[in-house]
């Protein structure tokens, strides 16, 4: 058995339903804790991306937005939802956008964590799950752990369907051999990440509006275009989510297994992936943060059900049974007669019934998605390295950075021209392990985060219009940082509050 194949079964035995349960459950656990914090401050979470303060060791809290969609926009929204809906029928959409509003109340939960816990190292700001689990609960064999799993696995399997898809799109739709496809995205890879989270805040800040409205505007056009297949379109989504479709039904298990799956590598939520960007945010009270990046997964499952109803609506998409026969065959495309997996051409056969040149657009996007994403695998790849050696000399910290960078272009290579087929179960890994740790350790955290919650709304509630968070006052141990960060502006904040 060969490493790959090694490492496809360790998937599937992390990804039981164990896991379900307990995604699902916290996701709920949170949203009632936070009293569905993830809908009620629409207007405050949109206000919030104006804000424009930024310093040199932190970012605006627009870039942190669009350094989370960045990271969460990618491949996943389009050949993963294909995957989905070939293993779990249409259904697995709906189980899709079900997780993810759930997930959204545990993305507040994780990135809020991460900003309280956070410093300054080299010059710039730093968190993520290691450092809420090492300053939060004074642990240190765990946090270790979590930061070796993290930096081992996100920047170097994660990237896997994204370098793997992007080349067969540019393959199938140009004509470009898949290595070269590889070689040249693995270059400019390296370019970006090589400037830090700086330059990788400002690559995600001019691309992410642009690519993220494209894929809406074509969504919209063909759905409009295939308006009358909508109502059977819908009710097989909704009847084949829930077991009760005469031809999905049996695939309910399934639905939801994929749904989950696909929702959690796609935002990340429960995984702490986003939680090192949005640490970088320049903010007064963490509050903030948790605000902003739960409004990410919004426009992340909005991506997702924008493929899903793209390859339905156009008929372009499989369904294999629990036998392994074809339950459904589309006819969109003639290749879909005896195609026996999912990816990236499903999506740009959808396209290709409205343009000609689809293929060519989808794999622009495609490589737009997948690039920010992997920036963002890289980052987060670099902060848990940092941890593991924030104790050393700047120039051992500085060469452990320099070789994640380089070891991760040549995994991107290895990927781009290696088989599809095992490269979803790769990231499934990474994400898995991490959910595992990291979910529970947040449940460990209830407390401190519905305090967070709770004091960043009552200073709203008094008026003061950008709350200042204070961790002495409220009795969070740790968070040293923020004692220095708001020193100037905590006597105005008593004052309100007192009146």
């Amino acid at each position: 058995m060969s490493i790959i194949q090694l490492l496809v079964k360790a998937s599937g035995i992390v990804w039981a339903t164990p896991i379900i349960i307990l995604l699902l459950g916290s996701s709920i656990w949170f949203t009632v804790s936070l009293h569905f914090v993830q809908v009620r401050n629409m207007k405050r979470q949109i206000k919030l991306l104006t804000k424009t303060t930024s310093s040199d060791t932190g970012i605006t809290p627009f870039q942190a937005f669009c350094n989370t969609v960045a990271y969460r926009v990618g491949v996943s929204n389009m050949a993963g939802v294909a995957t989905a809906v070939f293993l779990g029928g249409p259904g697995s959409v709906i189980w899709m956008a079900i997780t993810s509003v759930l997930n959204a109340a545990l993305s507040y939960a994780e990135n809020s964590l991460g900003q309280v816990y956070k410093e300054s190292q080299d010059g710039v700001y730093t968190g993520g799950a290691p450092y809420y689990m090492n300053k939060g609960r004074g642990w240190k064999i765990l946090p270790a752990v979590f930061a070796f799993l993290t930096a081992a696995t996100v920047p170097l399997l994660a990237p896997a369907p994204h370098a793997n898809n992007v080349a067969i799109a540019f393959n199938q739709s140009l004509g470009i051999p898949r290595w070269v496809c590889g070689a040249v995205i693995g270059c400019l890879l390296f370019l970006v990440i090589s400037g830090g989270i700086k330059r990788i805040a400002k690559v995600a800040e001019m691309i992410v509006p642009f690519m993220t409205l494209l894929y809406l505007g074509l969504t919209v056009v063909i759905l409009v275009i295939n308006a009358p297949h909508l109502p059977q379109m819908f009710s097989d989504m909704i009847t084949s989510a829930f077991g009760a479709n005469a031809v999905y039904g049996a695939l309910i298990g399934s639905a939801i297994m994929m749904g989950v799956k696909r929702s959690v590598s796609s935002s990340g939520a429960g995984m702490a992936e986003s939680v090192g960007p949005t640490s970088a945010a320049e903010v007064d009270h963490p509050g903030e943060t948790g605000l902003v990046s739960s409004m990410t997964v919004f426009i992340d499952v909005a991506i997702c059900i924008c493929t899903g109803l793209l390859i339905m609506a156009t008929d372009c998409f499989n369904v294999v049974g629990t036998d392994g026969q074809m339950i459904h065959i589309g006819t969109g495309a003639e290749f879909f007669a005896t195609a026996t997996q999912a990816d990236i051409s499903w999506v740009q056969a959808s396209i290709n019934t409205l343009l000609p040149i689809g293929s060519i657009i989808i794999a622009l996007c495609l490589v737009f998605f997948s690039f920010t994403t992997n920036m963002n695998h890289y980052y987060q790849g670099e902060i848990n390295l940092r941890y593991l050696f924030r104790n050393c000399d700047v120039k051992v910290r500085s060469a452990a950075v320099w070789g994640l960078r380089i070891v991760m272009v040549v995994c991107y290579f290895t990927w781009a021209i290696s088989d599809s087929s095992d490269m979803w179960a790769l990231q499934d890994l990474a994400c898995g392990v991490l959910v595992w740790i990291n979910v529970i350790v947040l449940l460990t955290f209830s407390r401190t985060i519905i305090t967070l919650y709770k004091d960043y709304q009552d200073q709203l509630k008094h008026g003061i219009e950008t709350p200042v968070f204070n961790p002495e006052k409220l009795g969070i141990k740790g968070a040293g940082f923020w004692m220095e960060h708001n020193k100037d502006k905590f006597r105005e904040v008593e004052e309100k509050m007192s009146h």
